[in-house]
C-alpha cells in the first residue's frame, strides 16, 4: 500500500532532490507539489495528501501560519517539516501547531528517510539539534542532525513520567513489567541526550506532549 505525499518547497531542486532520496521506495508516492502557499492549499484540497513535507521558512512563500492553515484544510494529513530553520521560537509555534516531527536539510539519506516512515506511522521524530533549541542547551551538535525517534509507547511512557507516576504504577497501567518500563525510561533518556527525568518532563512540556499545567 502506498503512501501519498505531496511536497511543498519554493524551490526545484529542492523539490527534485527529496524526489530523488525517496527513489526505490516503491511505498511512497508523490502525488503533487506546491512551490507557495496558495499552491499548498489548493493542492491539498485537491489530493488531501496522507503526509506534507515542507519547509515552511521561506519568506515570500511559506511561512509558519501555513502549518495551521494546512491542518485545518486537511486535518488527517501528517506534517514532516523539513528546514534549514531551528530557531527556538520558530520550532515552539510549529510544535504547538501539531508537528511531530521536524528535521534539517543537512539530514542525510538515511535520517531523511527515516523521518518520513516515523511521520507516517505517527512516531515523533525531531533532528537532534531541535530538541537543544527547545531545552535551550548551549552546546549544539555540530557533525549531523542525530535524529531521535520516539515510539508510540516512548511517548506514552513519557506522558507518564511527566505525570509523576512510579516504574511500578506505569507497568500498572500499560500492562508491562517493572523492568520493561525501567528499560524504556533509560532508552528515553538517552536517546533525547537527557540525563533526568525532570529533564525529560522539560522536554515534554516544552515539545507539546504535555500542558503546562499537567
Amino acid at each position: 500500500m502506498q503512501t501519498s505525499i505531496l511536497i511543498a518547497d519554493n524551490q526545484l531542486l529542492t523539490r527534485e532532490g527529496i524526489k530523488t532520496l525517496m527513489l526505490g521506495n516503491t511505498d511512497l508516492n508523490v502525488v503533487g507539489e506546491a512551490a507557495d502557499s496558495n499552491e499548498l492549499n489548493q493542492k491539498l484540497k485537491e489530493l488531501r495528501p496522507e503526509v506534507v513535507i515542507i519547509d515552511y521558512h521561506l519568506p515570500g512563500f511559506f511561512g509558519v501560519d501555513d502549518i495551521a492553515k494546512l491542518y485545518q484544510t486537511s486535518p488527517n494529513t501528517k506534517v514532516l517539516v523539513v528546514t534549514t530553520n531551528h530557531s527556538k521560537g520558530d520550532i515552539m509555534r510549529v510544535l504547538e501547531f501539531g508537528v511531530n516531527n521536524y528535521i534539517l536539510k543537512q539530514c542525510d539519506k538515511e535520517e531523511f528517510i527515516n523521518a518520513v516512515y516515523a511521520t507516517i506511522k505517527g512516531e515523533r521524530f525531531l533532528c537532534g539539534k531541535v530538541i537543544d533549541a527547545v531545552l535551550d542547551k548551549q552546546q549544539y551538535r555540530d557533525e549531523h542532525c542525530e535524529p531521535t525517534v520516539l515510539s508510540k509507547r516512548e511517548v506514552e511512557i513519557v506522558k507518564l513520567i511527566s505525570e509523576g507516576l512510579t516504574n511500578g504504577e506505569i507497568a500498572d497501567k500499560i500492562f508491562l513489567s517493572v523492568h520493561t518500563v525501567s528499560t524504556h525510561r533509560k532508552n528515553i533518556l538517552k536517546k533525547l541526550n537527557l540525563k533526568k527525568s525532570a529533564e525529560l518532563v522539560a522536554y515534554a512540556m516544552k515539545t507539546g506532549m504535555i500542558a503546562a499545567h499537567e
